[in-house]
């Protein structure tokens, strides 16, 4: 065994002290905290004066909307009738130590009819890219992971909006295991490519909302502390915002404080208020192209086990009582099938992953096909060194 256990022991004590510590100072912090839900209840003028002040600091809080802050809504009525849609990607990144470059992206999807008596449909989608306009940049080097993340993310929602177009003549319910703000437009270096990213993604979203499905975003464990921004937000003057703008971006008062802390409140079935995203990139992209992500949290789970999930969806769900609902009502019941989770997403992701196994064989097509062009593959010495030394140990998509 290459990890010497033993020399962690001490540290492994110092990091439960840690814990047990930040825990238990996090605890006496948060009953004034969540406190601060009540005394916003409807956020009224001078907050959102405050919030807009804030937002052109690049503030990237949650934005109350006409719901009070501090609202718990029941579970509403499901449909007898509903098409619960679901898609998850994994993919296979380019390893230059390899026979030869390239990556592939996997779509698996499920159409999971409830009330119809069927059987739930499922397909995955492969796709290998290996041309020189998929592998590098304009400068010559190779693309980043995350532009194959954003191509994943990219097909996972087409998906949706093809199975959605497909039938239009019941509810539909359009689910993503992750949030519905692409990851890659949070972290591009530019306005232009994050513009570029989001052309085949937000006409996605524009066609699911065409065809009348409820699409959200579903996150587990989330780690959010959009509305504890928010609460921050909420306990400054304006002139402080003004003045100090690294005022509502850091608080000892605030610090370690999630959103999954402040809704602990909700009980089996119930969802949160609608909040909008402050994010800079989507008042900067999303908004202007009508799909603002708004957001809520949602305990899916049962009595004696709550499951808080962030529910992500667009304004045009959001504004529509009988698609919010629908979306509720729909995740919900997924939840009970799986105790705790969507039973579509888990049935998505095991469609989509690519497991050892199949990468295994995958490269070996590859290789056949190389030398039955009369190409001798191999990969790298230091690929090698790894595939001797490492037998018995496990790779993850």
């Amino acid at each position: 065994m290459a990890l010497e256990l033993h020399a962690l022991a001490q540290a492994v004590d110092d990091l439960s002290t840690n814990a047990a510590q930040r825990l238990a100072d996090l605890d006496r912090r948060l009953p004034a905290i969540r406190a601060l839900l009540k005394t916003i209840g409807v956020a009224g003028e001078e907050l959102r004066a405050n919030i807009q002040a804030a937002l052109r600091a690049r503030w990237a809080g949650a934005i109350p909307t006409a719901e009070a802050v501090d609202a718990a809504y029941p579970l509403p009525p499901f449909p007898a009738r509903v098409n619960i849609l679901a898609a998850d990607g994994s993919q296979i990144y380019p390893d230059r130590h390899g026979v030869a470059l390239y990556y592939l992206i996997n779509i698996g999807s499920i159409v999971f009819g409830h009330g119809s008596g069927e059987a739930p449909r499922t397909r995955s989608k492969p796709e290998v890219f290996f041309q020189d306009a998929d592998l590098y940049e304009e400068d010559g080097g190779q693309i980043p992971v995350q532009q194959i993340d954003m191509k994943r993310d990219q097909r996972e929602l087409a998906e949706l909006a093809q199975l959605a177009e497909a039938d239009r003549s019941v509810p539909t319910v359009a689910l993503l295991d992750n949030g519905l703000l692409l990851y890659y437009s949070l972290q591009a270096p530019s306005r232009e490519q994050i513009a570029e990213a989001l052309g085949p993604y937000l006409k996605s979203l524009d066609r699911l909302k065409a065809c009348g499905a409820a699409v959200a975003g579903v996150v587990a464990r989330p780690r959010s502390a959009g509305v504890a921004r928010l609460l921050h937000l909420s306990t400054l003057e304006r002139d402080e915002i003004d003045r100090h703008a690294e005022l509502f971006q850091s608080s000892a008062a605030f610090r370690q404080v999630t959103d999954f802390q402040l809704f602990d409140f909700l009980r089996p079935g119930e969802r949160s208020a609608i909040f909008e995203s402050g994010s800079p990139a989507n008042l900067d992209h999303y908004q202007k192209a009508g799909h603002s992500i708004h957001f809520f949290y949602l305990n899916a789970g049962r009595l004696g086990k709550d499951s808080l999930l962030r529910i992500e969806v667009p304004e045009w769900v959001a504004r529509d009582i009988a698609k919010l609902n629908l979306v509720h009502a729909a995740i919900v019941e997924q939840c009970r099938i799986t105790d705790g989770f969507p039973y579509v997403l888990m049935r998505a992701h095991e469609l989509a992953v690519v497991t050892v196994a199949e990468r295994r064989e995958f490269e070996q097509m590859v290789t056949g096909a190389l030398v039955r062009r009369g190409l001798t593959p191999s990969v790298s010495q230091k690929a090698q060194g790894k595939a001797w030394t490492a037998t018995g140990k496990r790779w993850y998509p």
